[in-house]
Formats: C-alpha cells, sequence, structure tokens
C-alpha cells in the first residue's frame, strides 16, 4: 500500500483540532521520504486552539499603574485628583440620610409655597418626609417702613404654636437646617410684631405678588413664551 504525499486528508476524527490534518500529512512525509536525503522536512507551524471564556470587560487589559487613581472619580481617564473626601461616613452619600444627623434637634424648614415651620424633628423616612414635635410656624411679611429708612430691619415676623405633631412631605421641602440655639432668640434682620399684624401684611403682598405674576404670564405668552412655575395667565 503507497500513500501520496500530496494527496490531502481528512480533518481527522470528530472534535479534533483544525491542525490535526497538516500534522497528519508531514506523520506520512517522513514515514515514505528517502532515509539516504538529508533535505529537512518543514512542519506546519501549528497555532494553539484559542482559549474558551469571558470576551469583552472581562479580560480587558488594567491601565497602567501611573495612571491608575484608586479612590478618586475618574482615575481612568488619567486624572489623579481628588474629588470627593474620603472621610465622609457612608450615610453623607444618601440623599435622605443626611438628615440622620438632625434627628432630635431644632430644624427649620421652608416649603416651595414659602411658608416656613420650626420645630424639632424626630423622625423621617427614605422620601425624606418629615416629623416635627413643638412645632411653630413663622409667619414673615417685608416690612414697608424700612423701604425709607435702611436701618430698619426688612422683615416682620411672628411665631404661631402649633397643636400636636407635625408631618411634612418630602417633595415640598425646599430647605431644612438646623436651627443655632445661641443665636435664635436674636435673629438679624427681623422684628417680632403682632400676629395679626403682620398676617395682615403678608396676605397683602402675596395678593400683589400673585397680581404681578399674573401680568408677566400674559405679556409672556403674548410673546410666545410659556410662562415658569408660580405665574397664573
Amino acid at each position: 500500500m503507497s500513500f501520496n504525499p500530496n494527496q490531502p486528508h481528512g480533518g481527522g476524527p470528530a472534535g479534533a483540532p483544525p491542525n490535526m490534518a497538516a500534522s497528519f500529512n508531514a506523520m506520512l512525509q517522513r514515514s515514505v521520504q528517502d532515509h539516504g536525503s538529508s533535505e529537512p522536512i518543514s512542519e506546519p507551524h501549528i497555532n494553539p486552539p484559542p482559549s474558551i471564556g469571558y470576551r469583552g470587560v472581562y479580560n480587558a487589559t488594567p491601565p497602567p499603574a501611573q495612571f491608575a487613581a484608586p479612590n478618586a472619580l475618574g482615575g481612568a481617564r488619567g486624572i489623579s485628583q481628588q474629588i470627593l473626601p474620603t472621610d465622609l461616613p457612608p450615610q453623607a452619600f444618601l440623599t435622605s440620610a443626611m438628615l440622620l444627623d438632625m434627628v432630635d434637634k431644632k430644624v427649620d424648614v421652608l416649603l416651595r409655597d414659602e411658608k416656613e415651620y420650626i420645630g424639632i424633628l424626630r423622625s423621617y423616612d427614605q422620601f425624606a418626609n418629615l416629623v416635627l414635635t413643638e412645632c411653630y410656624e413663622r409667619i414673615a411679611a417685608r416690612n414697608p417702613a424700612a423701604i425709607e429708612d435702611p436701618t430698619i430691619p426688612p422683615w416682620l415676623i411672628c411665631d404661631v404654636k402649633l397643636p400636636g405633631v407635625m408631618t411634612i412631605r418630602g417633595e415640598n421641602v425646599t430647605i431644612c437646617a438646623t436651627v443655632d440655639l445661641d443665636r435664635e432668640d436674636s435673629p438679624k434682620g427681623v422684628t417680632v410684631a403682632l400676629e395679626k399684624d403682620v398676617r395682615a401684611l403678608a396676605a397683602a403682598q402675596k395678593t400683589d405678588k400673585k397680581d404681578s405674576d399674573a401680568r408677566k404670564a400674559t405679556a409672556l405668552k403674548k410673546a410666545g413664551i410659556e410662562p415658569g412655575f408660580g405665574m397664573h395667565g
């Protein structure tokens, strides 16, 4: 039985590597060559089969050490600038958990409709809904006398005691801050007045502001501009 070394053979048994046919041809060439011939036979280069594994980010090459910036944002871009401090507690990076240090302290809460409440923060939830006790509503109005005399405090205020427990919806809160107990008895820029006087003055100023916003909204609509929040046309 004779073999033709130039005759191609099959790809080998099922499951064999793709380069087995080339290896089989080289073996046949060695077996049928003339023993007196000293010409070397070049064997084909066999590439190892590709490794089986995950692609993409799982096999991504890590950035060089000079560009890596641990514990800093943007380190993979070659910037080793420290953006966030590392000594902050974990709860400082959560929205509602920032109220953790305000629990059982007196806070001043300003709402979107410009109402203001002062009380002791007792509890809150993940939506920043607040529960206040010993709560007061602070009513404020601009002092008309301060227009002519700049030395007069520009605001008139009065605090009205609210009974029971006050619950404030978190989405209505604009500002929530602790009150300085050493300075709360003498606030700057305000004058304490009677409740009836402050309420009447605040109601009149609110009506004037509403009329002014309505005129501005009408003018904006005529110019083809949609009025913003709080403006009624």
